[in-house]
């Protein structure tokens, strides 16, 4: 069942609002746990709330997922959708018609919301989307009621997500050091099938390319990352493992243009904000490394303790002993 936040504000359609976890959300639309919460680790689709530990997603969230999940499986590319879902966050706020009466549609090319006397457009689409929001709400009403089945977690991968996802455990299991081990041979495996199967599932490129730069194959690497970016070619992660990718071969201009380069994009990006400022220490431009090291930690200082994992909580800990250095020597208050 949602889990009631009865201390939230209220919404422009409803006196209570109503939270779902992330079970809550996979049952609605039979999406795996797994990739909802990659999706939330990449930023693609995050839940917005959080009670104490746990974070919920609201019921703007759910239209968000429906959008992703109808344009995905109708092959819209990922670049596509997270622009889609960035005007969807960034309308949906300010609309003053309660949420149940409105309808999500595509027209042409462009994702319209329409409101009970006029309709705005979102973006991007060249499928039919079409749905009313209050249906949406009767439908997870419905649908949460149910029991919850247990599926068998070793079931054999089917399409090229679930080969992804499986890619992603495995490589979960690798020791980080032979890439003869069993862990990293069957990860590797499985991003390739899950690419033979889609050959644009540009987060495969990515993971497959990171796997690949950690077994020291860096020119197969770089290839996966450059895949990665025809076919979504926004995508931060592959944009930032790049970078890093130039950074760890000697060139840090490159390195720098490809930060500054993401960071366009995504200006609070906090991986890249720390190998901006690597990279300008090693062309000697302190001022800039120290500008960017601060930032690296106001971003780290707004996560969530639970979401600063220990190799995170070390390149902090690093990056406040380089900062007080750099002060002292740039003579900075």
């Amino acid at each position: 069942m949602p889990v009631t936040n009865a201390d939230a504000p209220a919404v422009a359609d409803e006196r209570r609002e109503d939270l779902y976890s992330t079970r809550d959300v996979a049952r609605l639309f039979e999406i795996p746990e797994s990739r909802l919460r990659y999706w939330a680790q990449t930023g693609f689709i995050r839940p917005s709330r959080r009670i104490g530990e746990r974070v919920l997603y609201d019921f703007r969230d759910l239209i968000s997922v429906k959008v992703a999940k109808e344009l995905l499986a109708a092959g819209l590319s990922l670049q596509r959708v997270r622009r889609s879902l960035d005007a969807l966050k960034v309308k949906l706020p300010g609309v003053d018609t309660p949420l149940a009466r409105l309808r999500i549609r595509c027209e042409h090319d462009t994702v319209v919301v329409d409101e009970s006397e006029h309709a705005f457009e979102a973006q991007s689409g060249q499928v039919l989307l079409n749905f009313e929001v209050e249906s949406l709400r009767e439908e997870a009403a419905e649908v949460l009621t149910f029991p919850v089945i247990d599926r068998t977690e070793n079931a054999a991968p089917g399409d090229a997500y679930e080969w992804f996802l499986r890619g992603c455990e495995l490589e979960a299991e690798w020791d980080g050091e032979d890439p003869e081990d069993d862990a990293f041979v069957e990860a590797k495996g499985a991003y390739e099938r899950a690419l033979d199967l889609d050959p644009g599932l540009a987060s495969a490129y990515t993971n497959l390319g990171a796997l690949l730069a950690a077994g020291g194959d860096l020119d197969g690497a770089r290839d996966c990352f450059d895949q990665a970016l025809y076919f979504d070619s926004e995508q931060p992660e592959a944009q930032a493992n790049l970078a890093a990718l130039a950074l760890r071969t000697g060139d840090p201009e490159t390195a720098i243009a490809g930060y500054r380069m993401l960071l366009r994009g995504s200006p609070e990006h906090i991986e890249a904000h720390y190998g901006l400022a690597r990279a300008y220490l090693e062309t000697g431009a302190k001022e800039h490394a120290l500008s960017h090291l601060e930032r690296f930690l106001r971003s780290i200082g707004r996560l969530h303790p639970e979401d600063v994992d220990p190799e995170l909580a070390a390149r902090r800990d690093q990056a406040e002993a380089v900062v007080e250095a750099l002060r002292s020597e740039l003579d900075v208050g």
